[in-house]
């Protein structure tokens, strides 16, 4: 029993997914690095969302998600690259030395949260793909220099029923974790690749040190230009 139980894990853990990369888009070239990163709200107008809400709580839920991964961004692009703030669409008048990212939630699958906390390994995962696009305020354009997209999802933890121990708390333990990463999860690794894909444009022009630069990962193991 423990080894077709230990077996089923192991091909769970094979094919799940727990993190977030960068597919391939497009980049033109701009002037510089810049001193302020605007970050709007991504839209949900044409996203793919299967949650489990309908009505006003799924407006209520579209909100929440485009919060969430506003200030996800705008903590991680703070923190790892460069001084950013929550955007609005006035921003772009402001013809200065900063960039604006706005974007577009394709899918959000939330997934089976009974699934993540029972098995984990990938059950009942999450799901969240978005599009992004990067314009220079300082150009005077209505065209985004950079272009790129994120997908991924939550959960390889191992859920209640693959947690090999007698102790009842280690047990406990192993179904919060699955049931706790879900999509607040996705949009902070989605942050976090959205800062890496700047980063990388940046290394390449020579505005960051190779200290500086966070490696984005890459879908295909390619560059997205």
């Amino acid at each position: 029993m423990i080894k077709t139980a230990a077996g089923l894990l192991l091909i769970l853990a094979l094919s799940s997914c727990a993190s977030v990369s960068v597919e391939d888009g497009t980049a033109l070239a701009t002037q510089k690095k810049p001193k302020l990163i605007y970050v709007l709200d991504f839209s949900t107008a044409q996203g793919d969302f299967q949650v489990d809400r309908e009505g006003r709580e799924l407006d209520n839920f579209k909100r929440d998600i485009q919060f969430m991964l506003q200030k996800a961004m705008v903590d991680d692009l703070s923190k790892r690259l460069v001084y950013a703030d929550t955007g609005t669409k006035t921003d772009w008048a402001r013809h200065q030395d900063a960039w604006l990212i706005r974007g577009q939630f394709v899918k959000v699958y939330q997934g089976s949260r009974a699934l993540r906390s029972a098995i984990g390994f990938g059950a009942g995962g999450t799901k969240m793909e978005t599009r992004v696009e990067v314009y220079d305020l300082s150009q005077d354009s209505g065209t985004a220099f950079l272009t790129f997209s994120t997908t991924g999802g939550s959960n390889a933890e191992p859920g209640a029923a693959f947690t090999f121990s007698t102790a009842p708390e280690a047990i406990a333990l192993g179904g919060a974790s699955g049931a706790a990463h879900g999509v607040s999860e996705d949009t902070k690794r989605t942050a976090r690749e959205i800062t890496a894909a700047l980063s990388d444009y940046m290394y390449k022009r020579g505005w960051i040190s190779k200290d500086e630069w966070i490696a984005p990962k890459r879908s295909h193991g390619n560059d997205i230009y």
